[in-house]
């Protein structure tokens, strides 16, 4: 019931010319998308000289990492 009143009190402001307030959608911005990438590389060549190098990376960590990078960007998402 309440999504008909919102669609129709949308409707109502739409043939009056108001302006319709849609959803924000949060977003990361570019700088804080260029910072994770960079944090991302950052972290990836450390492990890889604590390991010798990228192939000898264990997959779990690979994984770990990534979901620390994904949790990151949530957090900065605006």
């Amino acid at each position: 019931m309440q999504i008909m009143k919102l669609l129709l009190e949308n409707w109502r402001k739409l043939i009056e010319g108001e302006v319709i307030q849609f959803p924000h959608q949060p977003r990361t911005s570019e700088d804080d998308m260029q910072f994770i990438i960079q944090l991302e590389d950052q972290i990836a060549q450390r492990l890889a000289g604590l390991h010798d190098n990228m192939a000898s990376i264990p997959p779990e960590k690979i994984e770990h990492l990534e979901e620390i990078m994904n949790n990151l960007e949530e957090l900065l998402k605006v």
